[in-house]
């Protein structure tokens, strides 16, 4: 089964998985970061947020997640949140007009990296475990150590053919670009990545993912205690992802449940009314002589 003796994986099955799931990891970063050669910031945004779209509709498919109406809607104002803020700070900022190369392939390129999270997530959580006896235990550091590694292993190679062709020479990049380069990925594909994932097994798909639209009120709140105040565009897209976020995290039988427990209290009610109403059986009386 793939177990030690204390319930965990052992590292050839976490590898396993590791290499079964980083090419789409790859293949969402790479398309997402193409996609800001080619469109604007903003176009790069709003359509990587579909990301949630994509993911709710592959966890009805192949995790079996229920469909809701209430979840649908939530994850539309996630998305719509999202695309709120980012068409306010483009319409404020000099500095987001910047002319797009090619912006039909960039917006291809981020639909690309939105459908290939949705299948990234997917594949964590019907892969790794729930953590149970029966499952038994999977380290998410090592999923991720692997996944790193394999991607370096794989594609390494085709950097350096890169290099060697001039097409993306390495040359090029200082000392500096190669230091914000390793805080990013400890920061943002290590850290944010690790809490990400273990959110995926605590929830659903569609709420760890919808989640990552948090940082739009948290951003409008930071930059209210740092003096920046948000503009109104940006305090109505945070209301929209909460009010999305908070529809999200609903139960699917939540309102089923409220409605047999209101059946039920009617049929109490019913039934204490007519026993209240049913007349009590007269007592004989017996004659005393």
């Amino acid at each position: 089964m793939g177990l030690d003796a204390k319930g965990r994986w052992t590292r050839t099955r976490v590898a396993k998985v590791s290499l079964s799931i980083s090419p789409f990891w790859f293949l969402a970063q790479l398309t997402f970061n193409l996609s800001l050669k080619y469109t604007t910031v903003t176009s790069n945004t709003i359509l990587s947020s579909a990301s949630s779209l994509f993911t709710f509709l592959v966890s009805l498919a192949f995790l079996g997640e229920k469909f809701t109406w209430i979840k649908l809607v939530s994850v539309l104002l996630c998305m719509a949140g999202t695309i709120i803020v980012s068409l306010g700070d483009s319409s404020n900022s000099k500095n987001l007009r910047i002319i797009a190369s090619n912006p039909i392939l960039g917006d291809i390129l981020a639909l690309l990296s939105a459908a290939f999270y949705a299948i990234y997530v997917t594949l964590i959580r019907k892969h790794l475990p729930d953590n149970d006896e029966k499952s038994g235990h999977a380290s998410m550091a090592q999923f991720l150590g692997f996944l790193g590694l394999f991607n370096v292993l794989i594609f390494l190679p085709v950097a350096l053919i890169l290099n060697v062709t001039k097409l993306e020479s390495l040359n090029t990049l200082s000392w500096k670009q190669f230091g914000l380069i390793i805080g990013k990925g400890l920061l943002d594909n290590v850290l944010s990545d690790y809490l990400w994932a273990k959110a995926v097994l605590l929830t659903t798909t569609t709420v760890a993912t919808a989640g990552l639209t948090i940082q739009v009120p948290l951003a409008a709140i930071v930059d209210t205690i740092i003096g920046n105040t948000p503009h109104l565009m940006d305090y109505l897209g945070a209301v929209a992802v909460m009010i999305g976020f908070a529809g999200i995290n609903i139960p699917s039988d939540f309102f089923c449940r409220s409605k047999e427990t209101t059946i039920e209290l009617e049929n109490e009610n019913i039934t204490l009314a007519n026993q209240e109403h049913t007349p009590l059986p007269l007592q004989e009386t017996i004659p005393i002589d």
